[in-house]
């Protein structure tokens, strides 16, 4: 199956006030249509996802998401780096339905990232890799520096 989401640009994601856990984050520039957003943080070029999600209404969703207090507490506790929104719109093609298509598309983007070594938790606060193996003194550029087994026994590097 072929999906295609067209991403929006990030929103930047605000203390209320300092030591808070809630953030303020306009909620406007975030569409209101079926997609998957995330929720991360960016440092000059670089970004690390900390939470993938999936709506039929991103805006709503990312709305009440705000309020989840361990996603924002995992949120605030990152590292260093600005929190932002990254959502996207499914755009399907004829046929393909929505609520069977936005499952795949967040489980893609978990297993992504969960590949790349990111501080990613979900279904409520625990990590979804089962087992990490990390490499010491490897042979560079013939076995991964980290490694990934999850519940269904495949591996992701």
């Amino acid at each position: 199956m072929k999906l295609v989401v067209d991403w929006s640009r990030p929103v930047m994601m605000k203390l209320s006030l300092p030591g808070d856990l809630v953030y303020r984050v306009d909620l406007s520039r975030l569409p209101d249509d079926a997609g998957i957003y995330v929720f991360g943080r960016r440092w000059g070029n670089s970004f690390e996802a900390l939470y993938v999600g999936k709506a039929l209404n991103i805006r709503k969703r990312v709305h009440g998401q705000l309020n989840n207090l361990r996603l924002m507490q995992h949120v605030r506790k990152a590292k260093w780096g600005r929190r932002v929104i990254l959502a996207a719109v499914l755009l399907p093609r004829p046929g393909q339905k929505i609520e069977r298509c936005l499952p795949i598309l967040e489980r893609t983007l978990i297993r992504y990232f969960l590949s790349e070594g990111h501080d990613l938790v979900n279904i409520q606060g625990t990590l979804l890799r089962q087992h990490e193996v990390d490499s010491i003194h490897r042979p560079k550029h013939s076995v991964p520096a980290r490694m990934y087994l999850d519940r269904a026994g495949k591996t992701a590097t």
